[in-house]
């Protein structure tokens, strides 16, 4: 268990070295962008998008019917894994 330990350990420390160490700059050739400030004037933007209410409210029912179904998933397998803790535990105990 020991041994178990000590090499997790090590990768979560080597990950997050990994991660903290900026890494060197990438040297590339300059790019030079040309843009035509007619096009840019020229260009009509959009109001943005538009939103059906309809779609919006059927979207929301159906993010909130995953959601649940998510929360149900996660109580049943957090169950699971109590019940195979308690059963675990009364197996030790009856064996010492």
């Amino acid at each position: 268990m020991v041994k178990v330990r000590a090499v997790l350990a090590g990768l979560m420390l080597t990950t997050m070295v990994m991660f903290a160490v900026p890494t060197a700059p990438a040297l590339a050739a300059p790019v030079s962008v040309h843009v035509a400030a007619d096009v840019v004037a020229q260009q009509t933007t959009d109001p943005g998008p538009r939103i059906n209410p309809d779609e919006n409210s059927k979207a929301n029912q159906e993010k909130t019917k995953n959601k649940i179904i998510v929360g149900v998933l996660a109580a049943v397998l957090a169950a699971i894994v109590l019940w195979g803790r308690s059963v675990r535990r009364k197996k030790r105990k009856a064996s010492s």
